[in-house]
Order: C-alpha cells, then structure tokens, then sequence
C-alpha cells in the first residue's frame, strides 16, 4: 500500500475524461448536436480504452483486505458503459430527428441534458471511490506501468 501521495495517475487520467465530457455537453448547450456527437463518441472510444487498461491490468492487482473489491469496480465499469450507450443513444436520436424550431431544440438541449445526468453522477462516485482507495491500495510502478503511453500520463 502507498503511504505517500503519488503522481496521480488515476486523477490524470479522469480529468482528462472529463473535460472531454465537458467540452461535449458545452456543445449540447450551445444547440451543436453533430459536433456534441462527434466529441461523445471520441470520449467513448477514449472511456472504453481507460476501463480496459484499468480491468486487465490494475483491478487483477487489488489487494486481500482492500477497500472495496474489484468486483465493485468491475459493476461500475459496466453501469457507466451502458448509461454510456443509453446517452449516445439519445444524441442519436436527436441527430436523426433535428429539432425543427427554436423551442424544439430548447426542448432537445435539456433533454439531454438530463440524460447525461445519470451518467456524470455514477462517474463521479466511481471516480471519487478510485480516487480514494484503489489509488492508495496499488503499487504506484504499477499504476506507472499501466499509464504509461496514455495522455495525460
């Protein structure tokens, strides 16, 4: 277990994340539904590529006795993957059916909004819960190891 505050590779790596939900829910907000469906599936390919480094090659490390096991992990991957595809789905379905005046596409920008409500608040708990135990219970050279050739790391 590490004793001292590491690098924060964990922390890296979601405010990268992050930002790039962000920078796609700033286009939702502005009425810039292609461009916010571009950037989610960017994001996406990017969620999808943080959760297989983290499955294969830091949650088969968690320790005996720690924190949460990595079975809990493993359910958060998989809840924030669908509430993904479930928020992909409905920016789809804006792209497919465009809002057809000014207050139709209120209307669609909150409705997104919404959805993606659900998805932010399991990453942030999911994140927090990283944050605050698998990044102290894992070998920082693993944690290394494991980000090393990806941004932000």
């Amino acid at each position: 277990m590490t004793s001292t505050p590491g690098p924060g590779y964990f922390e890296q790596q979601h405010e990268r994340l992050d930002a790039q939900l962000h920078a796609q829910l700033l286009d939702v907000v502005g009425g810039d539904f292609a461009s916010a469906l571009q950037r989610l599936q960017h994001w996406r390919r990017d969620l999808d590529r943080h959760t297989e480094i983290e499955n294969t090659r830091l949650l088969p490390h968690v320790p005996e006795g720690a924190r949460w096991a990595a079975r809990v992990y493993l359910l958060e991957h998989e809840r924030i993957a669908l509430l993904a595809d479930e928020y992909q789905q409905r920016v789809q379905a804006v792209i497919n059916h465009p809002p057809r005046d000014e207050p139709a596409r209120r209307r669609a920008v909150l409705v997104l909004l919404d959805a993606a409500h659900a998805l932010r608040h399991v990453l942030e708990h999911h994140n927090e819960r990283e944050h605050i135990a698998l990044a102290q219970e894992l070998p920082l050279e693993l944690q290394r190891a494991a980000w090393a050739g990806e941004d932000g790391a």
